[in-house]
């Protein structure tokens, strides 16, 4: 029955989880996945002469190249990248061992051997796959005593970087430096004396301000502005701090660390990325926190897509980006579903207010929300002052990608939200699986009695319906299709006021490398509290709002409302009124069956009302039941349908 349920409630749902799956061309013999930012295996074993189709399943664009140069995918789509979903096939007749690697997302070494994107492809009988050069090295916990300075006695942070020696520390002198910086040596630390005047600069024609593929390093006290991917980025790592950092105008992410695990990133500030001002993506358990940081005017806030297990987002404030704090679950990225994460003590306002950020599809979808939990599992959302976003305070939502990812078992508790534009806490389906809210301060929820229905301490039933809450992201979805968000170009976000503080201490702070990062913290969960509100902040009027569904929200949020959650729940309440009346006042039933019925018709959305109108009222021709249900089931499909395609949803 419950299946029975989820399918007649969730027609249009299901539409669009058909349309997001797998309408692929047949695929080659064998397929190798770009995910963001990874290929889906470390090594590919095929015959002789097979063909082999190289996918983007990312967001991002990517590519494959040899390393010993002899192909790439460039050779069979004539382009040095592939854009999300496009397609190479190439054929291997020559038997070998070929490394390969994305030249957007790996970094070379000074052997030539390439980290990050990367992956063996072994044609043929040979059963080693590439011989891995043994680049380990002895874990170095403590300063060498060594400081390199740049420039007085290197020209570049890069040159610097590659004098060094695990453990030392390359000391940054203030200046402009226009160069994007690789490093590949573990274990030192690289800080600028100045954050406010040590700055690398990208000119909006650089990738990556510095580019870490290298175990335990920090990255203190500096600025990296207007790089074109990345300012600061950690790719596949075992250790890594980021402490007093500046990201400003990089264009994807500001501070970013992927695959990589024992991390910490605090007393930061990004602004002015598409993507995400702080991204933490792709590691189980990430062992990792983000504390004491400002995210403002980027898509997003804070990102986390598919990193799970030890991860903190605390003590923060998110303000002024499109979406505030969003862990999320994607099939483009290893490691789904997004679980046991943290996010506590945060304040978390005016997101999506005043529309000055930069954003592609998925952050629109995200507008105005404080905090979201898409297709999140057993994660805590507690003690977070949410103020004055415009559309949520907390959302826990499904997430739809090539395959629905259900949240569920999420705790949201103890949290105080004010000046929501729809509703301050919000649960949405479909198909969510007991998260559960309690102790929060706010004045409305989406849906009605959430607190009470979805209790963490009494009753909370499951919710396989409930779209309301998701219509809303899906009508942004649609906005982007039809240029409907705002958008800036590539540095035109608001500028952070005023200098920002300095690592205490400069140049003469004590130098750690970034080895066990997480154990040695002096984290006391316990001790994370509520922010207070800051004096002077005016609390916004709630917008108008039928049904969960925020009436000045623009054409397409309301559509996919309307046909998503109004139509739905006025053909349960008025189906449900209409047959409780045939049923007592009409027909020789018995009593029992009545109230069978009467049961059924309340206690099962939608499909109770549809099932009596069709099989249950003895009154009307089964011809004319069957007839009446069909209709109105199929033109609901057919304009659901309609809108999700013609909104470019799928």
């Amino acid at each position: 029955m419950r299946r029975l349920l989820t399918l007649g409630l969730l027609a249009a749902a299901v539409l669009i989880l058909g349309s997001c799956g797998d309408n692929e061309q047949p695929a080659a013999e064998f397929t190798v996945s770009m995910l963001d930012n990874s290929f889906d295996q470390d090594v590919y074993q095929v015959p002789i002469g097979a063909v082999v189709e190289f996918v983007n399943n990312g967001r991002n664009p990517h590519n494959a190249f040899s390393v010993d140069g002899s192909w790439s995918t460039q050779d069979a789509t004539g382009d040095s990248i592939m854009l999300a979903d496009e397609r190479a096939a190439l054929t291997f007749d020559d038997p070998g061992t070929y490394e390969f690697f994305c030249s957007i997302h790996a970094t070379r070494q000074d052997d030539g051997s390439y980290e990050g994107m990367v992956a063996t492809l072994v044609v043929g009988d040979d059963q080693q796959a590439a011989a891995e050069t043994d680049t380990s090295a002895d874990v170095v916990d403590e300063w060498t005593g060594v400081t390199r300075s740049v420039p007085t006695d290197y020209p570049t942070i890069q040159s610097g970087v590659d004098a060094a020696d695990p453990g030392d520390l390359v000391l940054v002198e203030p200046g402009v430096y226009r160069e994007a910086v690789s490093i590949t040596t573990p274990y030192i630390t690289v800080r600028g004396t100045d954050r406010n005047e040590v700055i690398l600069d990208g000119e909006f024609t650089r990738e990556n301000g510095i580019a870490v593929t290298a175990d335990g390093v920090a990255i203190e006290n500096m600025t990296a502005r207007s790089y074109t991917i990345n300012g600061f980025f950690w790719n596949g790592v075992t250790g890594y701090r980021g402490s007093y950092l500046t990201a400003i105008d990089d264009w994807v992410y500001g501070i970013y660390a992927f695959d990589s695990v024992d991390g910490l990133l605090e007393h930061s500030y990004a602004s002015g990325s598409w993507d995400a001002g702080f991204y933490i993506g792709q590691c189980r358990p990430c062992d990792a926190v983000v504390t004491d940081v400002v995210a403002e005017y980027n898509g997003l806030g804070y990102s986390g897509t598919n990193s799970s297990g030890n991860i903190w987002i605390v003590d923060s404030e998110w303000r002024n980006n499109v979406g505030g704090i969003v862990p999320n679950t994607l099939d483009s990225e290893l490691l789904p579903p997004v679980s046991d994460v943290v996010v506590a003590g945060n304040y978390v306002h005016h997101n999506g207010e005043d529309q000055l950020a930069p954003n592609r599809t998925a952050e629109w979808s995200s507008y105005g929300n404080g905090i979201v939990l898409a297709g999140a599992r057993n994660s805590l959302v507690r003690n977070n002052l949410l103020v004055n976003n415009r559309t949520s305070g907390v959302l826990v939502v499904s997430m739809i990608d090539k395959n629905l990812w259900p949240s569920g078992g999420n705790e949201v508790r103890d949290n105080v939200s004010m000046g929501s534009g729809r509703s301050d806490y919000a649960l949405g389906g479909p198909n969510e699986q007991r998260s559960c809210f309690a102790d929060n301060e706010g004045d409305s929820t989406t849906p009605r009695l959430l607190g009470l229905l979805h209790s963490c301490d009494g009753i909370n039933i499951p919710s396989p319906w409930g779209l309301a809450a998701g219509s809303n992201n899906l009508g942004r979805i649609a906005e982007v299709n039809f240029e409907l968000n705002p958008q800036l170009e590539h540095g035109e976000a608001p500028k952070p006021t005023g200098p920002l503080e300095n690592l205490p201490g400069g140049s003469d702070a004590p130098v750690q490398p970034a080895v066990d990062v997480f154990a040695s913290l002096d984290f006391d969960p316990s001790a994370i509290t509520t922010p207070s509100l800051p004096a002077g902040v005016e609390i916004a009027d709630s917008e108008p709002v039928f049904m969960g569904i925020v009436l000045n929200s623009g054409f397409w949020p309301v559509t996919m409302g309307l046909l998503l959650s109004i139509i739905p729940t006025l053909a349960w309440v008025l189906g449900s009124i209409w047959s409780l009346w045939r049923i007592w006042t009409g027909g020789d039933r018995s009593t029992s069956g009545k109230v069978v019925w009467s049961i059924g018709v309340v206690a099962i959305p939608v499909v109770g009302a549809l099932a009596y109108l069709a099989a249950g009222d003895p009154a009307n021709r089964r011809l004319r039941r069957v007839g009446a249900v069909t209709t109105g089931v199929l033109l609901w499909l057919i304009a659901t349908g309609a809108a999700v395609v013609v909104g470019g949803i799928v």
